[in-house]
């Protein structure tokens, strides 16, 4: 019923339709898009529909094969009806041609459990058969959106800040055609400040905005037509937006606007029925940061694992 499809190197026709309209970085778009090669894609294509019930794609990247080379994620998306069997016959194809590659091994950064619950359990059983173990597991911290008001959902602290902000005027809105370097300005004041590393160049954040526009907004807050907060909300699929490099400005701080940014994040995904707001990880190589945890919780944030996954050759 299935058959095990791998392409070296593939152009965009060679990409099987998948199932569903899948994650974002696991798209021939957003692989192909992607620095390092050679890329290798995996699949298994269902031989009664035409079309693929679980694929991934690995690149070679500083000794290792990894899955993803430039993205939140990468891994194995695969139909909840896919059998064990099928998806433990993926996994070992991956392995076995992992170690004909001049590597030392495989690397799988999984999607947040939130996302798939049963698949990440899944997934991790059928790793773990394999030889697989988690390397470090990351915090993930999201937010359902249901119809309840975002304010609904604070930490009384944060309820006073949000109030704060809208008695000063603020407001919030998209940007059109943002500006590239003004955006990556803006971010990099930001996390130079606060002694964060910056997981872009100004040209990989133009590459962004410029080939995925249509699933990465970019949402703002602004006094007047100052911008004072500002974040990249990206599409990872029809039911998931991601809160991606977050900033503020200096003079804010008082305001604390990255709770009205939140809010509008919020309210988009109302608007466009996405049930699921993704804040993102509040560890580093599984090693916690506080501050941004609590603060994410009194957003109303529900935690997750974010599982990375190793296999050594």
């Amino acid at each position: 019923m299935y058959d095990i499809l791998h392409v070296e190197n593939p152009l965009p026709e060679q990409f099987p339709p998948f199932f569903r309209d899948g994650f974002l970085f696991l798209k021939a778009r957003h692989l192909l898009n992607q620095p390092c090669r050679p890329l290798h894609y995996f699949a298994l294509l269902n031989s009664e529909t035409g079309r693929v019930d679980a694929h991934s794609a690995v690149f070679i990247r500083d000794g290792w094969a990894v899955s993803p080379c430039a993205a939140s994620f990468g891994s194995i998306e695969f139909s909840e009806d896919l059998p064990d069997k099928e998806l433990g016959r993926l996994v070992d194809a991956l392995v076995t041609y992992g170690k004909q590659l001049p590597v030392q091994g495989l690397r799988i950064v999984n999607y947040p459990d939130c996302y798939l619950p049963l698949q990440s359990q899944r997934l991790k059983t059928t790793l773990a058969t394999a030889g697989f173990g988690v390397t470090y597991e990351e915090l993930n911290q999201h937010l359902p959106v249901t119809g309840r008001p975002f304010a609904k959902h604070l930490h009384a602290a944060e309820r006073r800040r949000l109030r704060k902000c809208r008695q000063a005027g603020f407001t919030t809105q998209l940007w059109e055609n943002p500006n590239v370097d003004a955006v990556f300005a803006f971010i990099q004041k930001a996390r130079l400040r606060k002694n964060l590393p910056l997981s872009m160049t100004s040209k990989e954040l133009a590459n962004l905005l410029n080939k995925f526009g249509d699933v990465c907004p970019v949402f703002t807050v602004k006094n007047g037509d100052q911008i004072i907060a500002s974040c990249l909300g990206i599409r990872v699929s029809p039911g998931i937006l991601y809160y991606f490099l977050p900033a503020d400005h200096e003079a804010y701080q008082q305001f604390s606007p990255s709770v009205m940014l939140v809010e509008s994040l919020y309210e988009y995904s109302q608007q466009q029925q996405i049930p699921l707001l993704d804040l993102g990880i509040s560890t580093s190589r599984g090693v916690r940061n506080e501050g941004l945890i609590r603060f994410k919780e009194r957003l109303g944030a529900v935690e997750s694992a974010k599982l990375v996954f190793e296999k050594t050759f």
